[in-house]
């Protein structure tokens, strides 16, 4: 039997790499994406992976990957869109202003690389997909964050960029199942990855962390679970919640997104 096959962005450190390093200790074969070359590299070589350098922003790179790995696989079965980047407070500083006395456009990478991103790599993931033969379709996780359930004052364009990813996870899930594609988002606590330097995490209360062993279970889960789609998986600690999408406030709502289905 062939083996699986799994895309992976951001893979080169952090939760990208974890999961990697799972589902290669498990058979899969891997395309490991990263704007990362040499962590990169190094990593597909340990687990015997190809690695793409990809600037999620950059829409042909990626899509060249997504290519790459199908013409070598002839399949497609998990793609992990995990690609992301922290924010800061920029957002409230006194901005800088142009020659006409205006403030200067703020900087929009973390929308860029957090949406956008996120937004093409699913959309080139449910493209090939739609190719598999047996088995059909596949399964696509996204890294929102517990930011993207709950407030980010000091951060409030990456608090931005994860609700995005929650809702945008719940507008195409039940759309996607009708391909057999299956597409669940894992919002973790903090973990300790590259995501912020040593002086940022310890910002946050130390007893509080996420190990990433647990944030691997999940995402496993929900490569396993068939059953398991449209689901916003809340991580902390060594726990994890199913966060549902908020209740109608009354039939009337209800009524009105119904027909946006």
């Amino acid at each position: 039997m062939a083996s699986k096959v799994a895309l992976i962005t951001g893979g080169a450190s952090g939760m990208g790499l974890e999961v990697a390093r799972s589902l290669s200790s498990e058979g899969w074969r891997l395309s490991i994406l990263d704007m990362n070359q040499e962590s990169g590299e190094k990593v597909a070589k340990s687990l015997d992976a190809k690695f793409y350098k990809v600037n999620v922003t950059n829409y042909d790179e990626l899509a060249d990957a997504f290519e790459a790995t199908w013409q070598e696989h002839g399949r497609l079965d998990f793609v992990f869109a995990n690609a992301g980047i922290a924010g800061d407070e920029s957002f409230y500083s006194h901005p800088e202003l142009d020659s006409k006395g205006r403030p200067k456009k703020p900087n929009l990478l973390v929308t860029a690389i957090n949406i956008d991103g996120v937004i093409s790599t699913c959309w080139l993931a449910q493209h090939y997909f739609r190719m598999n033969k047996k088995p059909l379709g596949g399964v696509i996780v996204i890294t929102a964050s517990c930011g993207g359930i709950y407030p980010v004052p000091i951060s409030p364009i990456y608090g931005a960029s994860k609700h995005a990813m929650v809702g945008f996870m719940r507008s195409i899930a039940p759309r996607m199942i009708k391909d057999s594609i299956r597409v669940n988002c894992i919002c973790p606590g903090t973990v300790r990855t590259g995501l912020l330097s040593k002086e940022g995490w310890e910002t946050y209360p130390n007893e509080a962390f996420t190990p990433i062993e647990k944030v691997v279970e999940v995402v496993n889960l929900f490569v396993e679970d068939e059953t398991l789609y449209g689901k916003a998986a809340e991580i902390i600690k060594n726990k994890h919640y199913w966060q549902d999408a908020p209740p109608y406030s009354d039939e009337w709502m209800a009524l009105t997104m119904k027909a946006c289905d």
